[in-house]
């Protein structure tokens, strides 16, 4: 008889980015649950937020990209799919789709929807996208020199991310984050 000797192996943070995508795919379906409800409107200040068209949209691309990350990321914890590049391609394509679709809610809800709920939106910063954009950059190889490798996804780290950082900081003001 013979043991498999399959192993399955994830890094600490992209476990831990897992782990929050499998939190926000529970509380997005707990979510739509509430809003397909008949008396969702009733005591929810969020209701009319999301009932726009366009949010229930960008929300339900983002569940499909949630889902489809998680997947993706089980997937590659297998050795045996580590070196596909379709599939770590596909992976941090869902990647970049969450991070763009919480941007763009971020500036549809803010920019467009001009409800009488406005002022309880809650949109703040998008952590979880910016989790998503440090993933991309260290799962990308830059230089086969580990030093210089090292370096340049520590640079593009501090960044981008400061650079998201100041973006949201400038957007603040023009589109009414403060309100939020």
């Amino acid at each position: 008889m013979e043991i498999s000797t399959r192993s399955i192996k994830a890094n600490i943070f992209e476990t831990a980015l897992a782990f929050l995508v499998l939190l926000t795919i529970v509380f997005s379906v707990i979510n739509l649950i509430e809003i397909d409800n008949t008396n969702a409107h009733i005591g929810n200040p969020f209701a009319a937020y999301y009932a726009s068209p366009t949010i229930r949209s960008i929300q339900s691309l983002k569940f499909v990209c949630y889902c489809c990350f998680l997947l993706l990321f089980t997937i590659l914890c297998f050795d045996k799919y580590k070196r596909n590049i379709a599939v770590l391609t596909s992976y941090l394509t869902s990647a970049f789709a969450i991070t763009a679709l919480q941007w763009y809610e971020l500036y549809y809800g803010s920019t467009f929807y001009y409800g009488e709920v406005r002022d309880k939106q809650g949109l703040g910063f998008p952590i979880l996208s910016s989790f998503m954009v440090t993933l991309i950059i260290w799962k990308i190889n830059y230089s086969k020199n580990r030093d210089v490798d090292l370096t340049i996804k520590l640079v593009l780290t501090v960044i981008i991310n400061l650079s998201l950082y100041q973006l949201y900081d400038q957007v603040y003001d023009s589109w009414k984050l403060w309100q939020s």
